[in-house]
């Protein structure tokens, strides 16, 4: 991760998002990498839905961690005032350009703007 993107909050977005460095966590395994997540509360589900894409999560960890669609990911996300924010979701499928997509239904490791408002 020599050129990391500085961590953003996508603030023209209503649905909250965040891009920037996460740690990437797939059994006993763990990276730092580039994330960037977006999602939205669904009210007939009752949860928040989040989905994202993980940049280069194969080229961090060991070449046996298994990556296939359905493997749980558990991401952390630095919050301000130096707490950290968690989330599990799965991997739904690679992209064209190696990334792993992944989707998650809990509340997102990343801060939404109901949150900040408070």
């Amino acid at each position: 991760m020599s050129d990391a993107t500085p961590p953003h909050h996508d603030e023209d977005d209503d649905s909250g998002g965040y891009r920037g460095p996460a740690e990437v966590t797939v059994g006993s395994q763990h990276a730092t990498i580039d994330v960037e997540l977006s999602g939205h509360f669904d009210p007939i589900v009752g949860r928040h839905r989040w989905r994202g894409r993980l940049r280069g999560l194969g080229a961090t960890l060991a070449p046996d961690t298994p990556l296939g669609a359905g493997t749980e990911v558990t991401i952390r996300i630095p919050a301000s005032k130096g707490s950290t924010t968690t989330a599990i979701g799965r991997i739904t499928e690679v992209d064209l350009w190696g990334s792993h997509m992944i989707d998650g239904v809990s509340p997102p490791p990343y801060r939404t703007q109901i949150e900040e408002a408070d």
